[in-house]
């Protein structure tokens, strides 16, 4: 029976390090059930290694666990534990297409951690049922957009909704910027979108793009869709049935507060506003596609969300390895997070 040892990244925030252990242990059992590769169970750390999960699996893991591993929001290196506690390096597939760094060099008040983000993504991954080839990943409140930065290290195609058209331009200045920096091929679109009344709904910022000359030039290209718009008129922006993850980082109420429909105040609860917009949500995502939201449990509770997206036609993951990540992020944030399907 094999046993592996999994090492933490060392580039985690300490703070999100004590909580990220025993919550990358439910992340890692969602992603090797996904690809058929179940572990058995985890085993007590082995002495002397720096931060890190150990496991055991009834077979050796597979070319898609591997890459699961990879893919682990605390993945650093992995070992294989042989007899006597001696290690043997296990190499894994490389994931990305561009470089994670992609997704690390803007820091701001406020920000997800990185490494969250990734795991919110892979839990998204594990649960979804569409089947495609290419994912399409939504975020429809993406701030200044650390998810789709993840999506597009991964390969995926990525869409985002944000009102704060500040920040829109912020995201747009450095997608071109990075872009040109590293050489990368890519085109630029930008365009109007009416609703059916003809009125204005956002302005739509459009780049095609490939980590490599050969797939730009064959049309193999990663599209990355940004609107400046209200995630309450998604149903607008998204094409129906057409993406297959939305993971999105809900305001915390601290550095970011949100707005209703019937009250231009801002609000520290974003439950109202969720309420609001997961029809739109709905409409955008295919069926058996994956929604995996994240939210302060002092401004909304897990309890409050699960009946919403049930009303909403999502199937609520109540069980683990899809529940279990309530931790402290701060004095002000305890943060949990859901995963749902689209019925």
């Amino acid at each position: 029976m094999p046993n592996y040892a999994i090492l933490a990244n060392p580039g985690h925030n300490r703070i999100y390090l004590d909580a990220a252990l025993p919550i990358a242990q439910q992340e890692l059992q969602a992603m090797c059930a996904a690809v058929g590769s179940p572990i058995l169970g985890f085993e007590p750390p082995l002495a002397g290694l720096p931060a890190s999960l150990c496991f055991r699996t009834e077979t050796p893991l597979s070319e898609p666990a591997l890459a699961a591993m990879a893919a682990a929001s605390i993945y650093y290196a992995l070992f294989e534990v042989l007899d006597g506690g001696l290690l043997k390096p296990v190499v894994v597939p490389d994931i990305y297409t561009f470089p994670p760094g992609m997704s690390q060099i803007l820091k701001y008040v406020g920000k997800t951690n990185e490494q969250f983000t990734r795991l919110m993504i892979n839990l998204g991954l594990a649960a979804c049922g569409t089947g495609s080839e290419r994912i399409r990943l939504v975020d429809p409140m993406c701030g200044k957009g650390t998810t789709l930065y993840e999506g597009m290290v991964r390969g995926f195609d990525v869409e985002g909704i944000e009102i704060n058209g500040k920040w829109v331009q912020e995201i747009q200045a450095y997608m071109v910027r990075y872009l040109k920096m590293g050489k990368y091929k890519h085109k630029v679109t930008k365009s109007r979108r009416n609703g059916p009344d003809g009125k204005k709904v956002a302005d739509s910022f459009v780049l095609d793009t490939a980590a490599n000359k050969a797939d730009y030039a064959a049309g193999n290209t990663q599209s990355f869709k940004l609107y400046s718009g209200d995630t309450r008129q998604a149903n607008l922006l998204l094409k129906r049935n057409s993406c297959d993850l939305l993971v999105s980082d809900l305001p915390y109420g601290v550095q970011h507060g949100n707005k209703n429909a019937k009250d231009s105040k801002l609000e520290r609860s974003a439950l109202g506003l969720l309420e609001q917009a997961l029809p739109a949500w709905h409409h955008g995502l295919k069926p058996k596609g994956a929604l995996v939201i994240s939210f302060n449990e002092f401004t909304m509770k897990w309890q409050e969300v699960a009946p919403l997206l049930d009303q909403a036609g999502f199937e609520v993951g109540a069980e683990a390895p899809f529940t279990g990540y309530l931790h402290r992020v701060d004095q002000s944030i305890n943060r949990n997070l859901i995963v749902a399907t689209k019925r």
